[in-house]
């Protein structure tokens, strides 16, 4: 951003803005003195002498109209912009109920403001924006309601989908999917309430309860095993790899089951590396001092995803599903397989193969050196009891 788009310099007795003219920008006062007039009955009337840390012109940032008043230097000042976009933006993405309450709030100010400078006062939001905003907002309340109460009742379940040794074709570990048993809706697959539970920080208890039930399932998985245990892989969420207790609460879970550290995996996504790559690297550190492994999940889908492998302590690599799937008619996506393939090789890593649907994409990535894959060519995620029951057979 130009210093023009954020800040702005007035000579002494110049007009920041004149009243009846369009606007979309407010202006924070950083230094210099602003006077607020009005013209009534054909002279000026000065209603407010604003100095440093004032806000003048706001009510532009609510929606298309004119200025209700004009603001001229009393002396040489320096403002800070706002644009009416920067607002329109943050509340795109917030939250729905703290939407709703900004928009009534911003309204019902102008209004107000409308009414004492003497303007007409015409609300700015339809009927249908507000509609639109109530309807998601009682929507997120009531997601909210029920996600809390399923906690309570325990109506979450963990799905296991099998990961296979290419080659041997024996499972080689399970990747544990939540699922939420509805009362009413029956099963709920993540991508309903996942994105919102991580926009309004349930993940963190949700998360809580899949890594205690993941390590515990891992355990039962153990003693029933005659050869070597399959690991059990669980997805973490940014919110979850940030929270305070994350790596005491994954020690208490592994010492509460005492399952081996080393049998279990988990899968972090590029996308929770970017915001912080210093923090996630501190993290994933601890993690794998606790004896845990680490997975690199969609790689290949980011920009950053070769930085990575140097400065992360990954095991391993997970090729999405996208290249898996256009492999056999894109020579794109078959020279990104051979590469993942090959430096995998050379790094010492470990490789799964996503989104296996058929006996020609199996064979061509054992032909090319995968390790490990899953899919619905092998089995869709399974109940526990299914789960260990395909590993028996």
């Amino acid at each position: 951003m130009k210093q023009a788009d954020h800040a702005r310099r007035i000579e002494a007795h110049a007009e920041l803005f004149r009243e009846g003219e369009a606007g979309d920008t407010a202006y924070i006062i950083e230094s210099g003195r602003v006077e607020i007039s009005l013209l009534r009955d054909g002279g000026k009337v000065v209603i407010a002498e604003l100095g440093p840390g004032s806000l003048v012109g706001e009510l532009a940032l609510i929606g298309a109209g004119i200025r209700l008043a004009t603001a001229t230097a009393l002396e040489e000042t320096r403002v800070a912009i706002i644009h009416r976009d920067q607002l329109e933006a943050a509340l795109s993405d917030a939250d729905p109920v703290i939407k709703l309450f900004l928009r009534v709030l911003l309204e019902r100010f102008h209004e107000a403001s409308s009414r004492l400078h003497g303007g007409g006062g015409a609300p700015r939001a339809t009927k249908a924006a507000y509609q639109q905003d109530l309807d998601r907002a009682v929507e997120d309340l009531r997601l909210r309601d029920e996600l809390n109460d399923a906690l309570e009742r325990r109506e979450f379940v963990l799905y296991y989908q099998p990961i296979f040794e290419l080659v041997s074709g024996r499972v080689a570990g399970f990747e544990s999917l939540i699922r939420w048993q509805h009362p009413e809706r029956g099963l709920i697959l993540p991508f309903e309430f996942i994105g919102f539970s991580e926009k309004s920080g349930l993940i963190e208890v949700i998360g809580a309860w899949v890594l205690e039930e993941a390590c515990a399932a891992a355990a039962r998985l153990a003693a029933c095993c005659d050869a070597e245990t399959p690991f059990m892989t669980l997805n973490v969420s940014a919110r979850q790899l940030e929270a305070e207790d994350f790596i005491d609460r994954t020690q208490a879970c592994l010492d509460a089951s005492g399952v081996d550290p080393g049998r279990i995996k988990f899968e972090i996504t590029e996308s929770l590396l970017l915001g912080n790559p210093e923090h996630a690297a501190s993290r994933l550190a601890e993690l794998k001092m606790l004896g845990v492994r680490l997975a690199l999940d969609d790689f290949g889908t980011g920009y950053s995803s070769l930085s990575y492998l140097h400065r992360f302590p990954f095991d391993t690599l997970k090729i999405d599903r996208s290249f898996v799937m256009t492999m056999m008619r894109s020579s794109d996506s078959m020279e990104i397989v051979r590469c993942i393939l090959g430096m995998a090789q050379g790094l010492m890593l470990d490789v799964v193969a996503e989104g296996i649907e058929n006996e020609d994409e199996l064979s061509l990535l054992a032909d090319l050196g995968c390790s490990y894959g899953q899919g619905y060519h092998f089995a869709r995620p399974l109940p526990e009891a299914e789960a260990f029951a395909l590993l028996k057979s």
